[in-house]
Order: structure tokens, then C-alpha cells, then sequence
């Protein structure tokens, strides 16, 4: 079936943030492409949400920390004859722990996808938007983008890299009229915690309570992608200490995320 009406590809969206994503553009009547591992998860979002906002909603089933995944996605898309007005970057995981113990096959995976398959669905979608002067791309980073963290070593510098990347490609695209805004979310509602071997009994710093729930921070991100936001973090109080951590010593950041971070460390 052809898309006739804009349409919004995310990754990771059968859950959490990604989720939220898909929800608020089915809402604003977007059509979707939906890129995610979970099969079954895909076809229950199609079928009600098909029917519950008279949209066409196409689904990928995808491991997107895979090589050259992000490839794969784009061919899908032309033989759907799907063509990409806003790309949600959203997947993305972290692993948690002393970065020498970590399972380097998972230090990979999360490589590929939070830095490489990332990058390359920018360049595959961005040359596309670049050459119809029009889109939007949302890429997803993290508060651990501001600053070092330690037992989170390589996810907040794969963040980082999302952050500059994204700020420096917003530049580079403005003058083909390509929007390209990063959001950085702090503790959320989502089952990253889970992912990155966080115990629910080590959570503490990121108890229920100190999390933001998901869909407001989606909004946010849609919010800043349409207003052409540069960058946006998710939430005053996250927004404060990114703001601060920018005139602290690095040592000094470094030894608070420290402290912080370590008693969450699963043994």
C-alpha cells in the first residue's frame, strides 16, 4: 500500500520513549514505519493503531545492532515506496559496570547501534531530505552526554558523540531546510534500567520517583524537533545540572558520577 500522507520512521518503538513517539504521531495523523526487534510487539501496534487513528502503519522486524541494519531499513522503506518526512532516532541501550569486566561483544552492539547505525540512517534519510529541501531527524542522547561516568564509560561517550554529531549535522543541513534536533533525556521510565544490568534493588539514584515518565519526555523531543531546536534536555532539574556541569572541572564531574554511579553497579 502506498503512503500518501507524511510519514515517520523509529527505530526502537514497540517500548518505552519510542513508544511514546509512535503514539504522538499517530495522533498528529503521521503514518508510520516502525523499526524494531520485537515481532510480535510490531504487529499489535499496527493493528490498533491502524484502527484506531485511520493511519498506514508499516513495521520492520530488526536488530539494529547489527551491521549495516540501518541499510537494510532503508531499502525496505523505497520497496514500500515509504518516503521518510521525519526520522526518530530513538534505539539505543547501555551497559552498566567496571569497563574492563564488561562482555566486549555487548560493548559493541551497543557501539553499532547507539553510534554507527545511528549515523548511518543521518546520512541514508539526510541525503534523501537534503535533495527534497525538507525533514526533520530526531536524534536521542542522554544527560550522561554533559559528563563523564564512570561504570557507564563507553554508553555516555557513545552519547556524547550522539550530541556533537547531531549539533554539528543541524549545521551542516539548515541550509537545504533539513531540521536535525538532539534530545537528551535523564532518568526515565523505560526498561533501559534492566538493559544496563541495573538490580531494581540498586536503582536508588534513579528510583521510580526520580524518573521522568516517558511520554513527557517524547513531547518534549517532538516540541523542540518542530520549534527547530538545536538541542533540548528533558526536564528543569536535568537541564540545571548539564548547565552546571559545563563550568565544573571535569575531575570534579567525574568524581560525582562516581560516587553516584557505583552503588548501582550489579555483583
Amino acid at each position: 500500500m502506498e503512503a500518501k500522507k507524511d510519514t515517520v520512521l523509529i527505530t526502537g518503538a514497540t517500548s518505552g520513549i519510542g513508544y511514546d513517539f509512535a503514539t504522538i504521531f499517530a495522533e498528529k495523523g503521521y503514518n508510520l514505519f516502525l523499526a524494531s526487534r520485537n515481532r510480535e510487539k510490531l504487529d499489535d501496534i499496527k493493528v490498533s493503531f491502524e484502527k484506531q487513528y485511520d493511519i498506514l502503519v508499516m513495521t520492520m522486524s530488526v536488530d539494529l545492532s547489527k551491521v549495516k541494519s540501518a541499510r537494510t531499513v532503508y531499502e525496505e522503506t523505497l520497496i514500500q515506496n515509504a518516503e521518510i518526512n521525519v526520522l526518530i532516532n530513538n534505539a539505543g541501550f547501555g551497559v552498566q559496570g567496571e569497563h574492563i569486566d564488561l562482555e566486549m561483544s555487548k560493548v559493541e552492539e551497543m557501539i553499532q547501534l547507539n553510534i554507527t547505525t545511528l549515523t548511518e540512517f543521518c546520512t541514508l534519510f539526510g541525503n534523501e531530505m537534503k535533495k527534497r529541501r525538507k525533514g526533520y531527524i530526531l536524534n536521542i542522547a542522554s544527560t550522561a552526554a554533559y559528563q563523564p561516568v564512570p561504570y557507564l564509560a563507553a554508553y555516555s561517550a557513545t552519547k556524547s558523540y550522539v550530541l556533537n554529531f547531531s549539533e554539528a549535522l543541524a549545521k551542516e543541513l539548515e541550509d537545504y531546510q533539513v531540521v536535525v534536533t538532539c534530545l537528551s533525556p535523564g532518568a526515565t521510565s523505560t526498561n533501559f534500567f534492566d538493559t544496563a544490568g541495573i538490580g531494581e534493588k540498586k536503582k536508588g539514584l534513579w528510583a521510580n520517583s526520580a524518573r521522568m515518565r516517558s511520554r513527557d519526555v517524547a513531547i518534549i523531543g517532538v516540541n523542540a524537533l518542530f520549534a527547530k531546536k538545536l538541542s533540548v534536555i528533558a526536564g528543569i532539574k536535568n537541564s540545571f545540572l548539564a548547565f552546571t556541569n559545563r563550568f565544573a572541572p571535569r575531575n570534579m564531574t567525574a568524581n560525582i558520577s562516581k560516587k553516584l554511579i557505583k552503588n548501582t553497579v550489579n555483583t
